[in-house]
């Protein structure tokens, strides 16, 4: 399907531009849901799984290990209220989701943190595969080797974190080799400096620079991939947005945050950063 009419009522997100608000964000991502064709629709709710997958794990970590996250994340495809009061709203969850509750249920006050995290981006991933869309096999097959650079980097400059696990990584066999961004060395090369300096805002707004490079490569005009590379920036400035909006304080809070974890780093219930 060609979206003519949306594609044409989108502004162009621009990378620098810090003038959107969150509030002018959620405007855009509810126009993109209103005018879906329902065949692409299960792609824009899997571009928004990023934003339900943490709110869900933040009421299991609440009810199960009392561990408190200061705010639902945003954006999302699922209201947060549905969220608190999941055993009476699996009408409104996707199957991977409902599927992850009830395989778990018996085990989430046993499972450490990271563990109910992992098995819920396991469910995920195995979800975006069998939908079988090229597009969003792409992204998360590229999203996750980007994740675990940086998961790898930070686990150099801070010995008591976890290098990625090999074995988590998902095979997305309908994902695209794509052209125009940067290769995984170059992005290690390219981060390493910038996470040993501990400048939070200048790694969010790095990384935010490759994610523009994937949404650059999905520009067939007004074709669906469009939308949905416009719906990953929109997405990513949503989060900048957040970020910038703590202020001066946010590195003295991750420095604290990592003082923390340094004292607790043999405990078995620590999510992942």
């Amino acid at each position: 399907m060609k979206y003519f009419y949306l594609i044409s009522s989108l502004p162009e997100i621009r990378i620098e531009d810090r003038s959107l608000t969150q509030e002018y964000l959620d405007e855009l991502i509810a126009l993109i849901g209103r005018n879906l064709d329902e065949e692409d629709r299960p792609v824009y709710q899997a571009l928004l799984a990023s934003g339900d997958n943490q709110n869900l794990l933040y009421v299991l970590f609440r009810e199960y290990h009392d561990f408190e996250i200061a705010r639902f994340k945003r954006p999302y495809a699922i209201a947060p209220e549905i969220l608190e009061n999941y055993r009476h709203n699996y009408a409104f969850l996707p199957d991977y989701m409902i599927n992850y509750l009830n395989d778990f249920s018996g085990s989430f006050a046993s499972l450490s943190l990271r563990e109910m995290e992992q098995n819920l981006d396991d469910y995920f991933h195995e979800h975006v595969i069998k939908l079988n869309i090229p597009f969003l096999s792409t992204y998360y097959d590229w999203r996750i080797r980007l994740k675990g650079i940086i998961a790898d980097l930070n686990a150099r400059s801070y010995g008591f974190l976890k290098k990625q696990n090999e074995a988590t990584e998902k095979a997305f066999p309908h994902s695209r080799t794509l052209h125009g961004v940067t290769d995984f060395e170059d992005v290690a090369n390219q981060m390493l400096p910038l996470i040993e300096s501990n400048d939070l805002e200048t790694i969010e707004a790095k990384v935010n620079t490759f994610y523009w490079e994937f949404a650059s490569c999905w520009q067939e005009p007004f074709s669906s991939d469009q939308v949905f590379a416009n719906l990953i920036k929109i997405i990513r400035m949503h989060r900048w947005k957040g970020f910038v909006s703590r202020g001066v304080g946010a590195k003295e809070k991750f420095e604290m945050l990592i003082h923390d974890l340094k004292i607790k780093e043999s405990s078995p219930k620590m999510p992942l950063i």
